[in-house]
């Protein structure tokens, strides 16, 4: 219980939910146009790729980052699949 409120406190800081919010709004950006596959993979690379610069510029590689981004991912993938069949629904009736 402790490690888990320990990781909501660190998902929680104000970097951590850019990582979350910039990866979900990948998915928005990458969905309509890419398979699934290559949406989560762009976005996953893009998030390492900047983990990668704070390594070598920045303030280190952060796993707390990285999982930021892949529950951003996860959201937003989620929510896209959620709203286009909505929205197919509608167009079919």
């Amino acid at each position: 219980m402790i490690a888990f409120s320990a990781l909501r406190s660190k998902l929680a800081e104000q970097d951590k939910l850019k990582h979350f919010w910039v990866c979900f709004c990948l998915q928005f950006l990458f969905l309509p146009w890419l398979p699934v596959t290559l949406s989560i993979t762009l976005a996953l690379l893009i998030g390492l790729l900047k983990e990668c610069w704070d390594q070598r510029y920045g303030s280190g590689f952060c796993w707390y980052d990285m999982l930021a981004n892949v529950l951003g991912i996860v959201a937003g993938l989620v929510v896209f699949m959620v709203l286009s069949a909505v929205w197919f629904t509608l167009l079919e009736s």
